[in-house]
């Protein structure tokens, strides 16, 4: 039975699928409806997820989108990294004042961005390196008693293609963690869906296909599966903003084969076809 955190979410086995809703702060993000830059819009963009019934919010500064298919724009220093979310994280934890059991997560490789918001009282760091960019930033996470969820790479976010070798370099990713302090129960794992540099896409395809082998890991899956350009490959080059019910169709087949947790830019539609498969499944 695979069981752990998110934060103060449960999630694994038995329990519902945990629905993670996009905040982007970067307006080189791939998909322009994620974006969110001034206050305004924050408190937006928000407001709008958590009315569609989401259980955390993912909030990150710094654009990871292919440079091999977008190019460099939106790459930002650690100072500006941290000055943004900070910014951001204000505005959202003054909306989540009023609700219950939502959480939030920082998006973030630096260790510096996930202390600020650490302080600030997130429970939650979505490292896309696996702990393997800024090493120190586990300890930082571990010194909260805070959850991690952690991305296959070897050195750089989407640079490991094999379910073998995937499934490698998250253990040694989960090392780290155990290494320095991190509960086993707070850590929740991430193969890595996407069209990261020099990775071709059918690999996401293989990765929701086996999904059911990460469970040798012994720790809560979660996916973001999103628009993102394998959905496209399959639907003749479609643009993001065409992309979501081919995003629906891949997470549906994620979840059947085991994913706990859904990270996605359109909550209410994918949280209403989850729930519904999950009916199908549970009867």
């Amino acid at each position: 039975m695979i069981k752990g955190y998110l934060g103060s979410l449960e999630v694994g086995d038995t329990l519902p699928t945990r629905i993670v809703g996009v905040v982007n702060l970067s307006s080189a993000s791939f998909f322009k409806g994620s974006i969110a830059i001034s206050d305004t819009d924050v408190g937006k963009k928000v407001t709008e997820i958590i009315q569609e019934g989401v259980d955390c919010l993912d909030i990150g500064a710094q654009s990871t989108r292919p440079i091999q298919i977008y190019g460099g724009e939106g790459r930002i220093d650690k100072i500006q990294e941290r000055e943004i979310v900070d910014s951001a994280l204000k505005v959202s934890l003054d909306i989540l004042s009023s609700y219950d059991k939502i959480e939030v997560s920082v998006d973030t490789q630096r260790k510096n961005v996930a202390e600020s918001a650490l302080n600030m009282g997130i429970k939650i760091i979505n490292d896309i390196s696996g702990f393997k960019k800024e090493r120190d930033i586990a300890k930082i996470i571990a010194d909260f008693d805070a959850s991690a969820v952690i991305m296959a790479a070897k050195n750089e976010p989407g640079d490991v293609y094999t379910i073998e070798d995937i499934l490698s370099e998250l253990r040694k990713s989960i090392d780290i963690g155990l290494d320095s302090g991190i509960r086993g129960s707070n850590i929740v794992i991430d193969p890595g869906i996407g069209s990261w540099e020099a990775r071709d896409f059918q690999h996401d395809y293989k990765i929701i296909k086996n999904l059911e082998e990460f469970r040798k890991l012994q720790k809560p899956i979660y996916v973001g599966i999103s628009r993102k350009t394998s959905i496209g490959k399959a639907l003749n080059d479609a643009p993001p903003d065409q992309r979501l019910f081919g995003s629906i169709g891949a997470t549906i087949v994620a979840l059947v084969n085991g994913a706990h947790v859904v990270r996605t830019h359109d909550v209410k539609p994918t949280l209403e076809a989850i729930r519904v498969a999950e009916v199908i499944l549970n009867c």
